[in-house]
């Protein structure tokens, strides 16, 4: 072999040395999940269930989940509670007596994690002979 074909072969055989070769094992790539985190000045929004309003915020660094709230620079904004517009709370009237000529019949109420319905049932128990039952 010529000196300028050694030369060469050893040129490349350090080269692929000093690169370190190919990466043995790839690396894993992370599903996708539906908390997001950004750490540069950022906004976060966070889609709320039902029909109270999205959160948001903005920081350096922030995050949300859908559903739950949004935390920018660590201070935790939660979503609020679906508003109820009004109705009467469900406990308020949750296996109370109603009327035996109301049975079958449902009355919207609200409860913790929003608008709920409560229905009109027979009952023993009950001084009228029917109370009022959750779904």
């Amino acid at each position: 072999m010529k000196p300028s074909g050694i030369m060469s072969a050893l040129f490349v055989g350090l080269s692929l040395i000093g690169c370190g070769g190919a990466e043995l094992e790839p690396t894993p790539v992370m599903p996708p999940e539906e908390v997001a985190t950004h750490s540069q000045f950022a906004t976060c929004i966070a889609i709320c269930n039902g029909n109270a309003p999205s959160v948001s915020c903005s920081g350096a660094t922030c995050s949300s989940t859908n559903g739950q709230g949004v935390t920018c620079d660590g201070v935790f904004t939660a979503c609020a509670p679906p508003s109820c517009s009004g109705l009467p709370a469900c406990g308020d009237y949750g296996n109370q007596p109603c009327l035996r000529r109301q049975v079958g019949t449902t009355m919207a109420c609200c409860t913790a994690s929003g608008q709920d319905a409560l229905i009109c049932g027979l009952s023993s128990n009950s001084p009228t002979g029917a109370r009022w039952l959750y779904f």
